[in-house]
């Protein structure tokens, strides 16, 4: 060998000496256990929440969709549809839920019909089963909206877990 691979072997084997009289070090300097790799949790991201965008006409239909969601979901209340399309522009909701009748002054069947089928976001209805209401929900049917929560008939907080589409969004989260 050349003088000079022989100082390189050296120089390696001394390196992986120092290396392995670390590990030594560190192996032995917990008698009584074995040391373990923990993962420091609070060092990572978080997932961000689902968010869900929701449109209603009454207080008490937002409390019902707060009790069935509020720990599922990041929750996005709006009380015109213009708030509503702002909240959707703003935070990219992965399910809307909207009452047609909670402000019919801006066009519901056609905001949702937008949001459906031109945006792509799951929508369920949530409203009052009246005769009025009936001709809305046909409507809507036509542009693909399928999934509807009837209030005071199947507003149960399962039925709201139910009708999300948390394939597209993820998993709901579990209530602690």
């Amino acid at each position: 060998m050349t003088p000079l691979q022989n100082l390189l072997l050296k120089s390696l084997l001394a390196s992986l000496v120092g290396v392995a009289w670390a590990w030594r070090d560190w192996l032995t300097a917990w008698p009584d256990e074995r040391p373990v790799l923990r993962l420091d949790t609070r060092r990572m991201k978080r997932l961000p929440p689902v968010v869900v965008a929701v449109l209603v006409a009454q207080l008490e239909m937002e409390e019902q969709v707060r009790r069935a969601l509020d720990r599922r979901a990041n929750l996005r209340f709006g009380s015109t549809w213009a708030e509503l399309q702002q909240i959707v522009a703003r935070v990219s909701p992965s399910a809307i839920i909207a009452d047609p009748a909670a402000d019919e002054r801006g066009d519901p069947a056609g905001h949702l019909a937008r949001f459906s089928h031109d945006w792509g976001i799951p929508v369920v209805l949530y409203t009052h089963l009246t005769p009025r209401s009936a001709g809305v929900l046909l409507q809507l049917g036509q542009a693909g909206i399928r999934r509807i929560v009837f209030y005071r008939y199947d507003d149960a907080p399962r039925r709201f877990i139910d009708a999300i589409d948390w394939d597209r969004s993820g998993p709901p989260l579990r209530a602690a």
